[in-house]
């Protein structure tokens, strides 16, 4: 028990000094990562998207505790932004490097990897709102049941419902 209480309260001390970094950093700050040129706002987005993934991570951990382990598709959404965070900053910085190694190609180098991340902010921001609003436990709960057989009546005659339906319920 004293075990317990012990890690308790290094568990307080150390999230009421990490949390509170979470609300506010660099990517607040418009002259942040200027040393990018026009990049430097996919950068500061990379910045405070990374905050909100940690932010959104300890809420899920604070939620479900021992059970986060069954939440594979809020996880497997956590492990997708935070490819995507990679995948902008890797794009920038190369973009970057190309500019100044090849400053005949630092322009198209900047489109091209512009017109990337605005695509991969999209798709963080959408499972940014997916973390939350989503159909994951009905998807999961018929998913039980077409298992179960209760729509097993749809797989006679036409096979195109059951098909697509099951690969909708995979979770």
């Amino acid at each position: 028990a004293k075990a317990k209480a012990d890690a308790a309260v290094k568990a307080g001390l150390f999230y009421g000094k990490w949390l509170p970094q979470l609300a506010v950093g660099k990517g607040q700050n418009p002259r942040s990562f200027d040393e990018f040129g026009p990049m430097a706002g996919d950068l500061r987005y990379v910045e405070r998207a990374a905050r909100k993934l940690a932010r959104s991570t300890f809420y899920g951990m604070a939620r479900w505790q021992a059970k986060l382990e069954n939440k594979q598709t809020f996880l497997g959404r956590i492990v997708d932004i935070g490819a995507e965070l990679f995948a902008i900053s890797s794009t920038v910085v190369y973009a970057d490097t190309v500019g100044r190694e090849q400053p005949e190609r630092k322009q198209e180098a900047i489109e091209l990897a512009q017109l990337f991340c605005s695509m991969a902010k999209r798709r963080a921001d959408t499972l940014f709102h997916e973390l939350w609003a989503n159909d994951d436990d009905s998807r999961y709960s018929a998913a039980q049941k077409v298992l179960a057989g209760r729509y097993a009546w749809l797989e006679e005659g036409d096979e195109l419902p059951v098909v697509h339906l099951q690969q909708h319920l995979v979770v």
